[in-house]
């Protein structure tokens, strides 16, 4: 896997792809970049909460990394002449922030890494490296390359997570349920097939769902991955999957 730095360019403007496709690779963009962003933001509130001093450190490196993410995504939006916007205030993205805070102001850290580091990243890491796949040329290699690097972030909370699991199995798996409904359907309707509950204020006209299969996407794949990688997840901290599979199929269609 390419690392980010070897993909850094001069920004200048190449644009070598049609409008219409720059179009929802704009729209698409923009979900990446607010997304990334917003995790920006949730770390940068986690180290607020911890008590010792290389917590507080690695949660703001990871406020950093994070925030590089976004520039990497936005930089590959000049790349094909679009700019990308972001709305960390967006309808869905505000209401997954609303549920972080909440666990800021009730000082839960591990309810905190459970949002962030399962469930958020769980969704980016599908869908960043499903875009990879679609994505042509460097864009394509700069999703691939930071859905490796959220791996990453996923499997250093794992320790951490089934340490606190080890100790009251229950009272885990209940927090665990109380977000995934909190959170989880949020992200779902985010992907869902049709806008139900209104846009989400980050597509630059008409919702760009309907235009994702001229790029090789489908909002189907997206979300079957996105939710694949999460059961994935909950399994390797130990979480029976029939019980995990009940939630999963009760989220928003």
């Amino acid at each position: 896997m390419e690392s980010l730095a070897s993909l850094n360019c001069p920004e200048q403007v190449v644009c070598t792809t049609p409008l219409s496709a720059a179009s929802i690779w704009q729209d698409i963009l923009a979900q990446a970049v607010t997304g990334e962003l917003m995790a920006a933001m949730n770390y940068s509130a986690l180290s607020t909460i911890c008590d010792d001093p290389d917590e507080v450190q690695e949660a703001l490196e990871h406020a950093r990394g994070e925030q590089g993410h976004a520039a990497a995504f936005a930089a590959e939006g000049r790349k094909i002449g679009v700019i990308v916007p972001d709305n960390v205030n967006a309808r869905y993205w505000k209401r997954i922030r609303e549920a972080f805070k909440r666990c800021i102001a009730g000082r839960d850290i591990i309810a905190c890494l459970i949002v962030q580091e399962i469930m958020l990243e769980s969704f980016a890491v599908a869908s960043y490296t499903r875009v990879g796949k679609a994505a042509p040329g460097s864009l394509g290699k700069t999703f691939a390359a930071i859905a490796a690097e959220e791996e990453g972030h996923i499997e250093h909370a794992m320790e951490i997570l089934r340490a606190e699991r080890a100790c009251d199995p229950q009272r885990f798996d209940e927090k665990v349920y109380r977000l995934h409904l909190d959170v989880m359907t949020t992200l779902t309707e985010m992907v869902a097939r049709d806008c139900r509950n209104g846009q989400c204020e980050l597509c630059h006209s008409s919702c760009v769902k309907s235009s994702l299969s001229e790029v090789g996407l489908t909002t189907a794949e997206l979300r079957g991955a996105s939710l694949q990688q999460y059961l994935k997840t909950l399994d390797a901290l130990g979480l029976p999957g029939e019980v995990t599979l009940q939630w999963v199929t009760q989220l928003p269609v």
